[in-house]
């Protein structure tokens, strides 16, 4: 993703790549190993963060301490580290953005999921990430069952007779939630709703990490003069 993004935003209009954040031991022309250096080096208006937590909100803050606006797409964020952040922007009055997904269609399918949660009894919440993906649930897993969870309460049914560990998934706030990791794929989540003899389905798939891409430049073109924290893309739509 950090490869991606880099080459998006250097093709970019309106946008001026200044440089990359990479490991310590490993910077190329162009990068830095530290962030300290970065800053005053590049001078950048926005940082794109796509690390690994927690070292993603190490940069975010020191970041924001900085001046320096930060557009945030790690995975592992909890609401006590959002809070974190939005604590940051408040008291600094740089802004950032926290988007759990980039894709433009996973923002849509977030939302019409949360829409059609309270006309239903029961939502499962089905994921697929690349067997690399290092966080189950994803964030944008998480994100959809919070999301779908302030709009009611939701019944899972029971199950007396478990005959293998897990098979139910994981439950957030009374919705279930199922991770699958496998080769050959980028992101796949569909939302099951369930009511009074029917189904509904919201399905969502992301076939290249271009997708992300359209999502990215908007945050970043919207972070520039930001002086508030945004969490979710929806909000920049």
């Amino acid at each position: 993703m950090g490869t991606l993004t880099a080459t998006a935003l250097d093709e970019a209009a309106g946008i001026e790549y200044v440089g990359g954040l990479v490991r310590k031991g490993s910077a190329h022309p162009g990068e830095f190993d530290d962030l300290d250096t970065f800053v005053k080096r590049a001078n950048p208006d926005v940082i794109v963060d796509f690390s690994l937590f927690p070292d993603s909100k190490r940069i975010v803050l020191e970041s924001l301490e900085r001046g320096v606006r930060a557009v945030i797409g790690t995975s592992g964020y909890g609401p006590d580290d959002l809070a974190d952040v939005r604590s940051a922007v408040e008291r600094t009055g740089i802004g950032a953005i926290f988007a759990p997904n980039f894709s433009i269609g996973a923002v849509l399918m977030m939302r019409f999921a949360a829409e059609a949660a309270p006309h239903f009894d029961a939502v499962e919440i089905v994921e697929t990430h690349e067997s690399g993906k290092k966080d189950a649930p994803s964030g944008t897993a998480m994100a959809t069952a919070r999301r779908i969870a302030a709009t009611g309460a939701f019944t899972r049914a029971e199950t007396k007779a478990i005959k293998a560990a897990g098979a139910r998934g994981a439950e957030i706030e009374g919705v279930g939630v199922h991770s699958i990791r496998l080769p050959g794929i980028v992101a796949l989540q569909e939302v099951q709703l369930g009511g009074h003899g029917e189904t509904l389905s919201i399905r969502h798939h992301s076939l290249s990490r271009s997708s992300f891409m359209p999502g990215v430049l908007l945050a970043v073109r919207a972070a520039k003069d930001l002086t508030r924290f945004v969490e979710g893309l929806e909000q920049l739509l």
